[in-house]
């Protein structure tokens, strides 16, 4: 009873946190109010991957078609396709699908937006519990586990995306749950349902195939005895596991069945469509190629800078590791440092269950190989390096098991809280503030157009809450903006979040050893 309380109460506690940070408006965003700034670059929808997933949403489940009408198409770009001479999205489909209840349940309360983003904050909470699972499962004490959990949630850019509209914690969630099914159940049933994440995975996103590989491999394991008998080695393969296999038809139907009635083509996919970047006052559709013809060659645009379709490239691989882990604009060292304790965790995991630890390495590899080749590794205008949540999630079970090893050590335990205040402080800036951060390249460029300086890592977040006084929370502007400033709204989150982990590590520090 004690312990179904105690995770009910870090339940409510986590949900309090996401619900007073979580961005948005009040009122239903529809095509009356699509163009507002208050809903686009001051609002919400500040960033266009945002906008593109939501007007799939919108276009699909309010007015029951695939195809945008010319408002959600001015609403998505610059990420809107163009097939067959209809507007079309240019993003996997199923995050659009998977907020569906959210957007339908809010849009009955004037609230179609936070009711999608909610789903996003859904999906963060159960990240979050995952990793304490799986952390307990592979031998973490249940407190430090607990604190790896919730500082992944708060002490990592993971905080600001799990209050807007973004694949990222829908991606981690397929990789957590399958690697949680996999260290917990054994023999074949939990297969059916690890094949069904793997290939739902793809219409999330795609790049998580190559991050879903490396747990695939593992789950393949599972059909495949290995004997040694005297000088020899006998393999055999389980037949009966071929029908675990059946729980993958379902997401393939969806996935191409999507395909089929947006592009006519079930193997296209969306990424190949042509592209559209801005819709004239005619309503006719101008491709980023001719929209550089006609554009003032002295401007800079970030969308046509950057896109979310580009190429891997191998040459891209050192600065991205760069950028990824020491860069001012997105680096690990400065958004999230409290992740460097994790590497003590991983060795000393290694040591005691190597293939689960080889597993977790490879999807973290993965994920950092795949964006370092990528074009474009700042993830466009952005908080910290959100392409690593998938990653940030895995260290914070490695981090279970590094707290769990040093939990006695009481100078441990205090650099490991100053260097997690820290991380906190920065990422609460994140959430809700704003993400609409620029890379440093582009910051360089605009302040020949702007003419001031162009601050291009967290301490633009710290001018949008102080000297604006703005909050993209949508309790704070819609209720307490009259009463308080955004600073204090900041610091009650801020002490709400610390508080809790401050607790936590206490008591870890004051347990006894069983």
């Amino acid at each position: 009873m004690k312990k179904v309380f105690t995770k009910t109460l870090l339940i409510l506690v986590i949900t309090l946190i996401l619900c007073l940070s979580i961005r948005g408006v009040a009122g239903n965003i529809d095509e009356s109010n699509f163009a507002q700034p208050k809903i686009r670059e001051n609002g919400p929808f500040e960033l266009s991957p945002e906008r593109g997933r939501y007007a799939l949403t919108y276009s699909i489940f309010q007015d029951h078609s695939p195809f945008f009408s010319v408002p959600v198409a001015r609403f998505a770009t610059p990420d809107l396709g163009l097939k067959n001479g209809k507007f079309v999205s240019l993003f996997a489909p199923a995050v659009s699908f998977i907020i569906a209840p959210g957007f339908l349940i809010g849009r009955h309360f004037g609230l179609s937006q936070v009711g999608s983003y909610a789903v996003i904050s859904i999906f963060a909470i159960l990240n979050t519990l995952l990793i304490i699972q799986i952390a307990v499962k592979l031998g973490a004490n249940k407190t430090a586990s607990t604190i790896a959990g919730l500082t992944f949630l708060f002490a990592t850019p993971a905080f600001a995306y799990a209050v807007n509209l973004y694949q990222h914690h829908i991606s981690t969630f397929l990789i957590l749950m399958s690697i949680y099914l996999l260290v917990k159940f054994r023999g074949l049933f939990p297969l059916f349902a690890i094949w069904f994440l793997c290939f739902a995975s793809i219409p999330v996103d795609y790049p998580n195939l190559i991050f879903m590989l490396p747990i695939g491999i593992y789950a393949l394991g599972r059909l495949i005895n290995i004997e040694k008998i005297k000088d020899s080695t006998k393999i055999s393969f389980k037949l009966l596991g071929l029908l675990t296999f059946v729980s993958a038809v379902l997401p393939i139907a969806f996935f191409l069945w999507f395909n089929k009635i947006s592009y006519n083509n079930p193997f296209q996919l969306s990424g190949t469509v042509e592209s559209v970047k801005i819709i004239d006052q005619n309503n006719h559709p101008i491709t980023p190629h001719e929209f550089n013809e006609q554009k003032d060659s002295t401007s800079v645009d970030s969308s046509s800078q950057k896109t979310s379709v580009g190429f891997f490239q191998t040459r891209n691989i050192l600065n991205s590791l760069y950028i990824h882990f020491i860069s001012v604009d997105r680096g690990m060292l400065v958004y999230t440092p409290v992740l460097l304790f994790s590497l003590v965790g991983a060795v000393i995991l290694y040591r005691k269950r190597p293939q689960v630890t080889a597993v977790l390495a490879a999807v973290i590899g993965a994920n950092i190989l795949l964006y370092s080749m990528w074009s474009d590794p700042w993830g466009g205008w952005a908080f910290g390096s959100r392409y690593l949540i998938p990653s940030y999630s895995l260290l914070a079970i490695f981090l279970a098991i590094t707290l769990t090893k040093f939990k006695k050590s009481t100078f441990f335990l205090v650099d490991f809280y100053i260097i997690l205040i820290y991380s906190l402080a920065v990422n609460t800036l994140g959430a809700l503030t704003t993400s609409r951060i620029p890379p440093e390249l582009e910051a360089k460029s605009l302040e020949t157009i702007t003419h001031h300086q162009e601050k291009y890592s967290f301490d633009r977040n710290i001018d949008f809450l102080i000297k604006e006084n703005k909050s993209k929370s949508f309790v704070f502007q819609t209720y307490l903006s009259k009463y308080i400033t955004a600073w204090q709204y900041y610091l009650i989150i801020s002490l709400l979040a610390s508080s809790l982990l401050t607790s936590l590590i206490i008591y870890l520090r004051l347990q006894k050893e069983k």
